[in-house]
């Protein structure tokens, strides 16, 4: 006999239906009698007469139909007798010259864990699950199902010389870590996998009701991938509305436009691709490295104990704050207290920045010391803030049951109001920040503001980015930069619009030369990037458009474009 394990436990095969290759006849002839509710003696019966049960299999042929049977009984069984024909699939169908598909799209963290362990050793062998270069890994990653499927239908299913064309996920193109592996297009060590073109269905969502980012893949076996290469995007003409996903190909393509691009990966080789369109090549000038380092804003988990509002200032110089339990998901009760204002500060998030502009909206706590990079020392937070620490005490069974691994794993190892991102970068006296998840760049220059408790630094929080700056004239040159057309076009050629298309790393890749108050159009920049913010404070974000077209102008000279 034959046994696999799956999350619906393990089935017992009878070794006679591998051999003989007769397991897609059993399979097929299973689902007919568990859909028609035969009885196992009834089904042992219909075996017999099908030559698929003897004397010597016929306990383990019940027992299996009898496991399918209670499976559908429970309203499980689903895809479990045609799960069984797909895992023997390879072993009887031989290869062919074309594979076509659509594979299952799951990431790898919604897989069953016993899944995760059967599979875990085909993402090792075809070179899927960590890359030299990256610091991603397997759990890390978000790899998706449909890599690992891509691969194995390419060395199981796929003849040399052979094609396949799946409809995938287009993070396997954009996404900066998890896509490492599968860009490397060849199977293990051995077989190259050639990408003849790829195709962006993202914005014509062919899949009804789905939010994923549709694309589709076309490989040739034993050839190596070859830069730029095709990658048409597709779009709907203006006016169209709702395309039915039951029309004809016929009656679907006079409402589709197709534009052509370029791809090739950006920075490392198996990078995250970039797609540019042909009149726009010139823009690949802007590649470079990067001279300064951009930083994501603080992890504050959860958002209903370290973010609140200021109600009162009492005299003795203590405030009486509220936590915001409603701007998180989870049950947190929310309280009036009296705490010291000294870790107290503005806060930043994505949804408050817009292009020029960055308001707080409310105050967050800081309980981490940014030099040493570590939490506060509970006898320092007992001794120098004991009101603080008495509202954060009141938390320490939520604070311990973080939703991150890794601010729990903190808050256990260092002390329980840990926080995880804060630096000397975090309190640097100006940020240039901009919106992490977005589908364009929307960047503005910060440093302190006043509020009810003095002069206080603003802190971006995670779903920001940021660059840091001591000096005020550098900080709009580097805004009046990543504002600008050119380098905004550059990012979206290679960043998938969602919530990675901001996360430092794509600032990696444009190579912004360090400021330099003696250049013409570096300090020509920086002018015009305090202008806008002071226009936009004005609500003129017409006069806006005309200095917008003059940063254009000379970021081009920047990079020689």
């Amino acid at each position: 006999m034959y046994e696999i394990s799956t999350s619906a436990g393990k089935f017992l095969i009878p070794i006679e239906w591998i051999k003989e290759g007769h397991i897609l006849l059993a399979a097929t002839l299973i689902e007919e009698m568990v859909k028609n509710r035969y009885s196992p003696d009834e089904a042992l019966i219909r075996f017999k007469e099908e030559g698929l049960a003897f004397t010597t299999n016929q306990d383990i042929v019940k027992n299996f139909y009898s496991q399918i049977l209670n499976l559908e009984k429970e309203n499980k069984n689903g895809i479990w007798a045609r799960f069984l024909k797909n895992v023997f699939a390879p072993m009887m169908a031989g290869k062919f010259d074309f594979v076509v598909g659509n594979p299952p799209w799951i990431r790898w963290e919604y897989l069953s864990k016993e899944y995760r362990e059967a599979t875990k050793n085909l993402w090792d062998l075809y070179g899927l699950s960590i890359i030299k270069d990256s610091k991603d890994t397997l759990g890390k990653g978000k790899k998706d199902f449909s890599m690992l499927f891509t691969y194995a239908s390419c060395d199981n299913y796929l003849k040399k010389g052979g094609k396949l064309g799946f409809l995938i996920t287009q993070e396997v193109f954009k996404s900066k870590g998890a896509g490492e592996g599968f860009r490397r297009f060849q199977i293990g060590d051995k077989e190259y996998l050639k990408v003849l073109k790829a195709h962006d269905l993202v914005s014509i969502k062919p899949f009804e009701g789905a939010a994923n980012k549709t694309a589709m893949i076309i490989i040739k076996k034993g050839e190596k991938t070859e830069y730029p290469l095709p990658y048409f995007v597709w779009n709907k003409k203006k006016g169209t509305g709702k395309i039915q996903t039951d029309n004809l190909l016929e009656e679907v393509l006079p409402l589709l436009q197709k534009k052509k691009y370029i791809a090739k990966p950006i920075g490392l080789n198996v990078g995250a691709w970039q797609t540019l369109f042909i009149e726009l090549k010139d823009l690949s000038m802007i590649e470079g490295k990067n001279y300064y380092k951009a930083q994501s804003g603080i992890i504050d988990d959860p958002y209903g104990v370290f973010w609140i509002e200021i109600k009162q200032i009492l005299s003795d110089g203590t405030v009486i704050i509220s936590n915001l339990p409603e701007k998180g998901k989870r049950e947190i009760s929310k309280i009036e207290i009296k705490v010291e204002p000294d870790l107290i500060y503005p806060s930043l998030r994505g949804s408050d920045i817009q292009r020029w502009q960055a308001k707080s909206k409310f105050f967050v706590f800081l309980t981490q010391n940014p030099k040493k990079r570590e939490p506060i020392p509970e006898t320092d937070f007992k001794k120098y803030f004991p009101k603080t620490y008495n509202y954060f005490i009141k938390f320490k069974e939520i604070l311990l049951s973080s939703s991150s691994k890794m601010v729990k794993r903190l808050r256990e190892e260092k002390a329980f109001y840990a926080m995880f991102g804060v630096s000397t970068h975090t309190m640097s006296k100006y940020k240039v920040v901009w919106k992490q998840m977005s589908n364009d760049i929307y960047g503005a220059v910060i440093s302190q503001i006043k509020t009810p408790i003095g002069y206080k630094i603003i802190i971006p929080l995670h779903t920001t980015a940021f660059i840091s700056t001591n000096n005020e004239d550098e900080a709009h040159y580097l805004c009046a930069i990543i504002n600008s057309k050119p380098v905004r076009e550059f990012i979206k050629s290679f960043s998938s619009a969602g919530r990675g298309f901001g996360t430092p790393s794509v600032m990696e890749h444009i190579g912004i030369p360090k400021f330099d108050p003696n250049n013409k159009i570096h300090k020509e920049l920086s002018l015009l990037s305090k202008e806008c913010h002071k226009l936009k404070e004005e609500g003129k974000d017409k006069e806006i458009e005309r200095l917008e077209d003059k940063i254009d102008l000379l970021v081009k000279k920047l990079f020689n474009i």
